[in-house]
């Protein structure tokens, strides 16, 4: 927790709500990446049980804290919570902050500007560019729309009920006008030609663990760029060495993820230059 003694009167309070929040390394990221940036703005974990989770969701825009975000647990649970929402929630099912406004609670989904920040901080450009997603859940949806914008010319989403996938693609048609789309069946396991992709997207599993085999890679690929969410050892850490290939994880999303929260609530100035200054004054560079 914040010591109280260090806030002054322009400090402003984020609220972590997770499970085990005060121990997460995203609050760690959160408050480095705020010190990075000369803010006097703190975060603070709150530790909320699942049976007490809707509670306090609910008392937030009555308490002193304005503005929250929510660890992987509770981004779904909190979407039926919200009194406003906006179209990237609506069309996804996945809400990774909230802010109050007027005695209401309003959901935003920092996943689309969180991915695209990473991209352009990471130098990778995806015009032209195919791209494996795993996976048709609330992840994808939330990302799906950015894919076409930033110009990609395949995707091919592998889901286990390919009917998910579909509907998800046609959801999403407008913003995938442009774009070559394919569905595949997924399992875990399943064997994946790695010179058919530029990336793949790991959006089906966002558990820690080295020893799961999400995709067996067939062929090589040392340009490939893989992308998961998973804090911890991902499958993916062991795919790239197998491979001799770049893989951008948690660290990476938790930091773009910090700056579009700080740019967004905070009125940071953010550019690439702040990623680099806080993800090496975290010690990833």
């Amino acid at each position: 927790m914040i010591d109280e003694g260090i806030l002054s009167n322009e400090s402003r309070l984020v609220a972590l709500y997770g499970v085990n929040a005060q121990s997460s390394p995203f609050l760690e990221v959160l408050n480095g990446t705020f010190r990075a940036l000369g803010l006097g703005d703190y975060a603070i974990g709150l530790n909320i049980k699942p049976e007490d989770f809707p509670y306090m969701v609910r008392g937030m825009p009555e308490s002193k804290v304005k503005m929250a975000l929510y660890e992987p647990e509770y981004q779904e649970v909190v979407v039926p919570l919200l009194d406003c929402s906006e179209n990237c929630i609506r069309n996804s099912g996945i809400c990774d902050g909230a802010y109050a406004q007027e005695g209401k609670l309003c959901g935003k989904c920092f996943y689309p500007e969180t991915f695209e920040l990473m991209m352009a901080c990471e130098g990778v450009n995806l015009k032209n560019r195919r791209v494996l997603l795993l996976g048709a859940g609330t992840i994808a949806c939330a990302l799906l729309p950015l894919l076409g914008v930033m110009g990609v010319a395949t995707i091919a989403i592998a889901d286990t009920v390919v009917e998910r996938a579909a509907e998800v693609l046609e959801k999403n048609s407008l913003s995938l006008a442009s774009v070559e789309c394919d569905i595949l069946w997924f399992e875990n396991g399943m064997e994946v030609d790695v010179s058919e992709y530029d990336m793949i997207v790991n959006a089906v599993d966002i558990h820690a663990h080295s020893d799961k085999r999400i995709i067996v890679p067939n062929g090589e690929n040392s340009h490939l760029v893989l992308i998961d969410f998973v804090r911890g050892d991902s499958a993916f850490d062991r795919l790239a060495l197998e491979l001799g290939c770049r893989k951008l994880g948690s660290r990476e999303w938790m930091v773009a993820n910090a700056l579009s929260v700080a740019k967004e609530w905070l009125g940071a100035d953010v550019t690439c230059e702040s990623y680099e200054n806080v993800a090496e004054k975290l010690g990833m560079r």
